[in-house]
């Protein structure tokens, strides 16, 4: 998070991790008799669908090299930093997994998966003993899935007079931003750090994709990652016992593809319309020897989505506020440490009404996703 904080290390050093992500997701959806007046349906149809999504693989690199003599640290990350992913199948009498009209009220199966992967060279200079500051470009690339994609407009290429939400292949796109920090050291045991991380900003998400005939179509979304600006604060004035915290202020709703709600007037999703957001977060570090430190953490973040805008994300549904932590490492040799961790999201759900293009929110309708998280992670460090 902070590109200054690698003017801490003593010695060129490289660290591989592999993190595995196990959501369990759900969702579920009541729609009343004759909610959509004469398009029924003609009894009320409630039911809840579970995602069959991951594990997700995701890896981790970074090096710091150190040179002799020097105030300056050069470091390099490649890490995979956010995503989302559900799978759910069509299922009755769950109405949102119904096939799409005519055959059905619903989506149908909806499936869903994004990356993020950011690349970051990194440059920092110790000014003082005290201060250092640190600069890095970054690089993303991203990848998304989403199947029916609703930020595609829908169409009626066989005349039915349903129109449908195509599929959203998987497709890429890359974009370019940068970070910097600040770190004040040593001050009667206590460390400081500000960090501030730009908007990234993307190309277009280029689909390529088909119509309900088998009609070769593309369509293009836009999504952006927004800026971060994180405080840190942490205590090592204790033998063997080390306290950190950290605030964040993560700014969705300034960022493209998460700004903008609702419909247009062709019936595409305009964004997610997510809120920016506030993140606590709270550790601790214990040497039980010197080759066996553990820790624990807590973090509490606001939840992204408005129930308003719960049915817009069906697929992204990033809701988990609550999680703990906790891991160890152990010292394997004088130049390599294996460290372990866990992190477990307590389940959080979200609902609202169902929406229509044309008829708007819908009474006597609703719609509610669930998503707890699991996190593993296995990493190890050399320092040469």
């Amino acid at each position: 998070w902070n590109p200054a904080a690698i003017t801490g290390f003593e010695r060129t050093s490289i660290d591989v991790s592999l993190q595995i992500l196990s959501p369990t997701g759900h969702i579920s959806s009541r729609v009343d008799q004759n909610a959509f007046g004469s398009m029924g349906p003609g009894q009320t149809m409630q039911g809840e669908t579970s995602s069959e999504a991951g594990p997700f693989m995701i890896p981790a690199l970074g090096i710091i090299y150190v040179p002799d003599h020097s105030r300056f640290r050069f470091g390099f990350s490649a890490l995979g930093v956010g995503g989302f992913g559900v799978d759910y199948k069509t299922e009755m009498p769950n109405a949102i997994t119904t096939p799409q009209p005519p055959n059905g009220m619903g989506f149908g199966a909806i499936s869903s998966e994004f990356q993020l992967l950011q690349l970051a060279p990194t440059v920092a200079y110790q000014l003082t003993d005290k201060l250092s500051v640190g600069f890095a470009p970054v690089y993303n690339v991203s990848t998304l899935e989403v199947n029916p994609f609703p930020g595609a407009s829908p169409d009626d290429a066989n005349n039915y007079y349903f129109p449908s939400y195509p599929k959203g292949p998987r497709t890429s796109a890359s974009g370019f931003g940068y970070q910097a920090g600040l770190q004040l050291r040593d001050l009667a045991g206590f460390y400081l750090g500000l960090t501030y991380k730009s908007t990234q900003k993307f190309n277009d998400l280029n689909f390529d994709s088909y119509d309900e005939s088998g009609n070769e179509r593309t369509f293009s979304f836009n999504m952006d990652y927004p800026r971060i600006i994180s405080f840190g604060i942490g205590y090592s004035g204790i033998a063997g016992l080390e306290l950190m915290g950290d605030i964040r202020y993560i700014d969705f709703e300034n960022t493209d593809g998460f700004r903008e709600a609702g419909f247009d007037q062709t019936g595409a999703i305009t964004g997610f319309g997510w809120k920016s957001i506030m993140v606590y977060a709270l550790g601790l570090q214990y040497s039980v020897t010197d080759r066996l430190p553990v820790r624990f953490g807590y973090s509490y973040n606001q939840n992204p989505i408005r129930s308003e805008y719960a049915f817009y994300n069906v697929s992204s549904p990033a809701i988990v506020e609550h999680h703990l932590s906790g891991g160890l490492s152990y010292k394997l040799s004088r130049i390599s440490t294996l460290s372990l961790a866990a992190q477990y999201g307590f389940e959080n759900s979200i609902h609202g009404e169902w929406v229509n293009p044309q008829m708007g929110s819908i009474a006597g309708t609703d719609v509610e996703n669930r998503l707890s998280t699991l996190f593993l992670v296995a990493g190890v460090s050399f320092g040469l």
